[in-house]
């Protein structure tokens, strides 16, 4: 029989990946909490994202669904190819978040989506300035093809 997570799950964010994990695995938070020694309230604020996963429960629900940070942070699965460049800079990069303390890696993640939406905004609003100049330009090379 098939589980409803077996279809097309989005997973685009951490909050969706665990939930996509968690009901492929036909479990209730409850069910899951009680395997890997979370509170059922902690653990379904991680899944709604409103809290950031943190390190000690992101190594729990590694071991348990035998997958990887990866995977967990950054929906990259294990069969995906990496650039050796991409590769280099994401391990170095969970390398130090496994270094760090649960409370700097709540404080990393929101200065980092902070940081990265910020981005974001930046490279959508350059690419409508582009859109809108090169619109103006046609404009202009109108007018004067016509004079």
């Amino acid at each position: 029989m098939r589980k409803q997570a077996d279809m097309d799950f989005p997973e685009n964010t951490v909050a969706e990946r665990l939930l996509r994990l968690r009901t492929v695995a036909g479990l209730t938070q409850e069910e899951l909490c009680e395997q890997i020694g979370y509170t059922s309230n902690y653990y379904g604020q991680a899944e709604r994202g409103a809290i950031p996963l943190s390190r000690k429960l992101a190594e729990k629900l590694r071991a348990f669904y035998h997958t990887t940070y990866e995977y967990l942070y950054y929906g990259i699965r294990s069969d995906q190819v990496m650039e050796e460049s991409d590769y280099q800079s994401k391990n170095m990069m969970y390398r130090f978040l496994e270094s760090c303390t649960e409370e700097e890696c709540d404080v990393l993640y929101q200065i980092s989506q902070t940081v990265i939406y910020s981005m974001r905004a930046h490279e959508k609003s350059r690419r409508q300035n582009d859109e809108e100049n090169a619109a103006d330009q046609k404009e202009y090379m109108k007018e004067i093809a016509f004079r």
